[in-house]
Order: structure tokens, then C-alpha cells, then sequence
């Protein structure tokens, strides 16, 4: 089976938790947008990382607070801050890289805390039945009209998913994607796999 879903397209961002936030600022965020995920909203708040090569200005603080504080970048901005975070699904973060945030009111440095996201589909239950995946399955996702390609992704299911097929802007631009593009899915074969 074969399905379509559309594109979204992440740029960098942070998740806080907010102990971490009131060291950042000492005002409260306002919510600006809310996100195609429901219950996830973007706010007004931005910080600028910092890593030993360079600085990369206005990330946004995504909400609502974690339990884990997480920063999302892509290979592109891995190069400018002179570090190496690994390709991880979210909240995978032991053994990720260490990176330095500073907001209006204050800095901190968070160890094991930055990654470059693998892309992923996010799916509900419901989604998950009428396509005949499984959560964490990985599979094949056929993207691109201009420049075409196969790209691999894992199904990211939850209570209140949306079907959305996320990939960072450093993937979007490699196959010229944009927001809303549609790709077709399909199940791996073992020999995709290996």
C-alpha cells in the first residue's frame, strides 16, 4: 500500500524546559502560532546559540515546556556553530552535543541537548490502522517533482498526531520541497533495510 501525505518543514528551533527558560527570560512567552501538531505552538521568544565557531541569532522557543531541554539544528547550521550533534529521533539525547543558549535575561549551556532531527511522519492511532504501519517503523518516502528522491523516515505516532511528514530545511532544499508538497509513501522491503 501507498499512501500521500504533505510536507512540513522545520527550521531550527528549541524545546525548553522551564527551569531552563527562567534562566533565559525573565518575562513571560507569548504564543504567536500555533503548530501543525496539536497542543504545539510557536512563541515570541528566541535565542541565538552559540558553539565554538559562531553564534546563529533568533532560534525560536517552541512550546509548551518539556521535561527535557532539546535544541533541533540542521547540518548546515552543525557547520557555522563548529559542532557535530548526531542524527537522532527527539528526546534521544544521550550522547548528543553540548551547545551554549543565550536569551534576553541571562545564558546557559546545556550538555547532551542538540541534535539534527531524523525526519519522521507523525501519525494517530487511527492513521496508524488505515495505512498499516506501526509506531517506529521506518519507511519509504518517494519525495520531490523537480528533483526527485527516496528518503527514509520513521512513524512518529501519538495521541493527538496530525499526518505531517517533517523534515528540516537543509532536507527540504536538497529536493527543492515545499511546505504542502505532497510525497507518496510505501512500506520498506527487507532489502531497503540493510
Amino acid at each position: 500500500m501507498t499512501f500521500r501525505v504533505s510536507v512540513g518543514i522545520s527550521n531550527h528551533h528549541v524545546h525548553l524546559t522551564e527551569e531552563v527558560y527562567q534562566k533565559l527570560f525573565h518575562s513571560p512567552y507569548e504564543k504567536i502560532k500555533d503548530l501543525t501538531q496539536k497542543g504545539e505552538f510557536a512563541t515570541d521568544k528566541m535565542v541565538t546559540l552559540e558553539g565554538p565557531h559562531g553564534k546563529i541569532e533568533r532560534v525560536r522557543f517552541l512550546g509548551p515546556f518539556r521535561s527535557y531541554n532539546q535544541v533541533e539544528i540542521t547540518a548546515t547550521d552543525a557547520h557555522l556553530l563548529g559542532i557535530n550533534p548526531p542524527v537522532r529521533k527527539s528526546n534521544d539525547l544521550q550522547n548528543s552535543e553540548k551547545i551554549t543558549l543565550i536569551g534576553d535575561d541571562g545564558q546557559v549551556t546545556l550538555e547532551n541537548a542538540c541534535i539534527l532531527a531524523e525526519c519522521h511522519i507523525h501519525m494517530n492511532q487511527d492513521d496508524l490502522k488505515k495505512y498499516g504501519v506501526e509506531d517506529n517503523e521506518i519507511v519509504k518516502v518517494h519525495v520531490g517533482q523537480k528533483r526527485k528522491g527516496i528518503m527514509y523516515a520513521h512513524i512518529k505516532a501519538s495521541e493527538n498526531g496530525v499526518l505531517d511528514f517533517h523534515v528540516d530545511r537543509d532536507e527540504a532544499n536538497a529536493f527543492l520541497l515545499t511546505d504542502k508538497d505532497e510525497v507518496i509513501v510505501e512500506k520498506c522491503q527487507e532489502e531497503d533495510l540493510l
